[in-house]
């Protein structure tokens, strides 16, 4: 199914990606998941849907947990061959697994859990290998070449580039980060502190004060949610 799709749509993925979609499809048909991989003419009426929204124009969605949320892979762009969620309350399309292989492992040991109780790999809580900080910082820098080049960049598509750079940051380059937490943007100011907030990265924690008490209002609230969980990590050291 997912070979002749992917001819259709003229999207060129490696045979070992294709591969594991269909064994994950077959095995789909006797055991029930939460999010269903959808049917070919699914698919497509909704990239059709989504042809309007120009930050999804990368990716396409495979699964869906028929409440109007869905998982696209990034299929093009800096991001290729990751995986996002694709909700319809809130756009953020950062990646949250690093492969199809990575996202279908997750689902065999959580086959019934909503998004937001499975185990992602982005942001990482855990020592990355050398091969993989690579990979994610030349996905950062193909991100940043393209806000940085681009002085049309649409406000909306800019925060999007910034959330997956936010995102695949590894604990060893989160300083890099810090300019994102005083930014005019009030939800790359909001994303910025909460990153902060989940690494417990203690050196942000004099700027997250001063966002804590005169950041924009999303990034107030996450700033001092950011500070409780640094305070969190102390009592329990």
């Amino acid at each position: 199914m997912f070979a002749d799709l992917f001819n259709r749509l003229g999207i060129t993925l490696s045979a070992a990606i294709v591969e594991e979609l269909e064994v994950h499809l077959q095995k789909q048909k006797h055991h029930k998941f939460l999010f269903r991989l959808m049917q070919s003419e699914e698919i497509i009426e909704l990239l059709d849907d989504m042809a309007g929204i120009e930050v999804c124009h990368n990716m396409i969605p495979l699964w869906t947990d028929d409440h109007s949320n869905y998982i696209g892979l990034h299929v093009q762009g800096a991001c290729q061959n990751r995986v996002s969620y694709i909700s319809h309350e809130e756009t953020d399309i950062a990646p949250a697994y690093r492969s199809v292989s990575s996202f279908i492992r997750e689902l065999k040991r959580n086959p019934h859990q909503d998004w937001d109780e499975l185990k992602k790999d982005y942001p990482s809580d855990i020592e990355l290998s050398r091969d993989q900080i690579n990979e994610d910082l030349t996905c950062i820098q193909e991100l940043n070449d393209v806000i940085e080049s681009d002085q049309r960049l649409n406000e909306d598509v800019r925060c999007q580039y910034i959330y997956c750079i936010m995102a695949l940051t590894p604990k060893s380059h989160l300083n890099s980060l810090m300019k994102y937490v005083d930014d005019e943007d009030m939800y790359v100011q909001e994303r910025a502190c909460e990153i902060m907030g989940f690494h417990r990265y203690t050196p942000a924690r004099e700027k997250l004060v001063e966002v804590s008490k005169e950041g924009m209002h999303n990034g107030k609230l996450a700033a001092k949610r950011a500070l409780a969980q640094m305070r969190e990590q102390r009592k329990e050291e």
